[in-house]
C-alpha cells in the first residue's frame, strides 16, 4: 500500500469513528470533572489517617468468628460451675488445666484462617500481608484467652482453698504448651491436617494431666509449686521460640510459609 492509499486508509478510519462518538454536552463534562475532584480529595483525606499499628490491631477484632467468643466465655462459665459444684477440689485443679488448653483449641481456626481458606497467596499481596496479619489475630486472640484464664483462676482460687498465683501456676503450663503446640501446626502442617493435629495436642494435654494427677499425689500440693513455675518457665520459652520462628517463616514468603500451596505455582 503506498503513502496515498495508507493516507486514505487513516482518513476514513478518522471519520469512521468519529461518526460513532456520542456527543457530550458541556454539563456532562463538568459533572464528570467534579466527580474526579471530590474522588481525588476522598482519597487524599483517607491516605492522611492511614491505619496505625493499633487501629490494624484492633480490626482484626471484627474478622474473629463470633462463636470463638462465645466458647471461650463458655468455657469460664464451666469452670466456675465445674469448681463450685464438684464438691472435689482434686478434679477442680485437674480441669483448670484442660479448660486453660482447650481456651487456646477454640482460637486455632482464626489463626489458621488464612491456610484453612487458602488465602495466604493472596495475603501477600496486601499492604498489610501474611505476617502482619498473623501478627494482629495472635494479639487479640492472646489477649482474649489470657483473660479467658485469668478469669477462671479468679473463680477458681477461692473454690479450692488456693491462692491466685497457685492455680495460675498449675494453669500455665497446659495454657503455653497448647499456645507452642497450635503455632507449630500452623508453621508446619497443611491446612487439611492442622484442626486434627491440634484437637490432638490438646488431648494429649489433657490425658498427661490426668495421668499425672492420678500417679503424683502432691502434684497440686504446696511443695511442688517450684516445678509448677519450672514447668510453666519451660513451656514459655518454647512458645516464646514459635512465636518467632512463626514470624520469621510468615515473612520469608509462600514457598516457606505454605509450601503445600507453593508448590502449585512452581
Amino acid at each position: 500500500m503506498g503513502e496515498t492509499g495508507r493516507a486514505r486508509l487513516e482518513a476514513e478510519l478518522a471519520r469512521h469513528y468519529a461518526a460513532q462518538r456520542d456527543e457530550v454536552a458541556p454539563e456532562t463534562t463538568d459533572a464528570l470533572v467534579a466527580a474526579m475532584v471530590a474522588e481525588d480529595a476522598r482519597i487524599r483525606r483517607v491516605q492522611s489517617r492511614r491505619m496505625g499499628t493499633a487501629g490494624f490491631v484492633a480490626s482484626q477484632v471484627r474478622y474473629i468468628p463470633a462463636w470463638t467468643w462465645a466458647a471461650q466465655a463458655a468455657l469460664v462459665a464451666l469452670m466456675c460451675v465445674l469448681a463450685y459444684a464438684a464438691g472435689d477440689a482434686g478434679s477442680t485443679r485437674v480441669c483448670i488445666g484442660i479448660l486453660s488448653a482447650v481456651c487456646v483449641l477454640v482460637g486455632v481456626p482464626a489463626v489458621h484462617a488464612s491456610k484453612l481458606h487458602r488465602v495466604v497467596e493472596l495475603e501477600y499481596a496486601c499492604a498489610h500481608d501474611t505476617a502482619s496479619v498473623l501478627v494482629a489475630r495472635l494479639i487479640v486472640l492472646g489477649c482474649s484467652s489470657a483473660l479467658a484464664v485469668a478469669l477462671m483462676v479468679g473463680a477458681t482460687a477461692p473454690a479450692v482453698e488456693a491462692s491466685a498465683f497457685d492455680v495460675a501456676l498449675w494453669a500455665c503450663p497446659p495454657y503455653f504448651l497448647s499456645c507452642a503446640g497450635s503455632l507449630m501446626v500452623l508453621r508446619k502442617a497443611s491446612p487439611a491436617a492442622a484442626p486434627a493435629l491440634c484437637v490432638a495436642l490438646a488431648v494429649a494435654c489433657s490425658l498427661a494431666l490426668l495421668a499425672l494427677a492420678s500417679t503424683v499425689p502432691d502434684l497440686y500440693s504446696h511443695a511442688s509449686l517450684a516445678s509448677w513455675a519450672a514447668a510453666a518457665a519451660a513451656a514459655l520459652a518454647w512458645l516464646a521460640r514459635e512465636v518467632a520462628m512463626t514470624m520469621r517463616t510468615a515473612r520469608e514468603g509462600l514457598d516457606a510459609f505454605s509450601p503445600h500451596l507453593a508448590r502449585t505455582y512452581n
